[in-house]
């Protein structure tokens, strides 16, 4: 097992708790639009702390590919929020599986990779995933909003994982990420007149979910991007992190019993159609990069 697989499991559980935390601190009163920018903050010292590793020079003439892959992740994490907050945690998170699918496409874009038979088979496996989750919401219209954001979120974050996988290596891993959570940070001031209540005014119940959703969240960024850039695996790290919506569907299930004792219990046929679906999406990356 090569330390990519290790360091991609772990991004994975990690952010499916950084989810459940996150949901949490919503249900509190924190506010999607004022958590997102406190966690968009937090990431800058802890990518920070990869600078004491830079070596060399920097490409500053390049400096528009950071920037730019800091612009995909913004807009990823900010579909990502959406949907969280318009939905359950179980439901968007798996649908977070299409990420990989999407990598491989913005690959074939740009004439690194050919559509084959499998990854038609794959998309085909992926679709009855999404169409499992569909069926087992509330409503209509509610789900089909929180799989929209939910394939959005992934469109833009597979784009800045492609950024780093192509581009981190020659720029300097530890400056491009510091660079791209920076820019992440700096964007995500442009919400600020947005708030339904300044930031002083976030409950106290809810900071304790803040902040252990912005260390799990920043934790596993930061192992997930160091890792791409590292190793440069965009699709078979995306294999890996697929997982992620196995475990918010498990964990999910957990917090119920955990967070919401007195809350009826959803039907076992919404649990079972939820893992099925997650089950499907992973079975279609899989096929979709299985040795040929």
């Amino acid at each position: 097992m090569e330390p990519f697989h290790i360091n991609t499991a772990l991004a994975a559980f990690g952010y499916a708790t950084a989810a459940l935390m996150t949901k949490q601190a919503l249900a509190k009163g924190a506010g999607i639009l004022r958590i997102s920018f406190v966690m968009n903050w937090v990431f800058v010292p802890v990518f920070a702390c990869l600078l004491f590793t830079h070596s060399g020079n920097i490409p500053w003439e390049q400096i528009y590919f950071p920037v730019l892959t800091g612009l995909l992740f913004f807009l990823g994490q900010i579909f990502t929020f959406t949907a969280i907050r318009l939905g359950d945690v179980s439901l968007q998170t798996p649908v977070m599986g299409t990420k990989a699918v999407f990598a491989v496409l913005i690959a074939v874009l740009l004439g690194t990779e050919v559509v084959s038979l499998p990854m038609a088979f794959a998309a085909l496996v992926a679709m009855l995933g999404v169409a499992f989750l569909g069926v087992s919401g509330d409503g209509a219209e509610r789900v089909g909003l929180t799989l929209t954001l939910a394939l959005l979120s992934s469109l833009f974050f597979a784009g800045s994982d492609t950024m780093v996988g192509y581009y981190a290596g020659d720029f300097g891993v530890p400056m491009f990420l510091f660079l791209t959570v920076l820019t992440n940070a700096l964007l995500s001031t442009l919400l600020v007149p947005f708030f339904e209540k300044p930031l002083t005014q976030i409950p106290v119940a809810a900071w304790p979910w803040i902040g252990i959703g912005c260390l799990f969240m920043a934790g596993q960024a930061l192992l997930l991007n160091y890792t791409l850039g590292r190793y440069q695996h965009v699709a078979a790290v995306n294999v890996i992190y697929s997982t992620r919506g196995l475990w918010s569907v498990l964990l999910g299930a957990l917090a119920l019993r955990l967070f919401y004792k007195s809350a009826p219990s959803a039907p076992s046929r919404i649990f079972f159609l939820r893992l099925a679906g997650a089950l499907l999406m992973c079975v279609s990356i899989a096929i979709l990069f299985y040795p040929q």
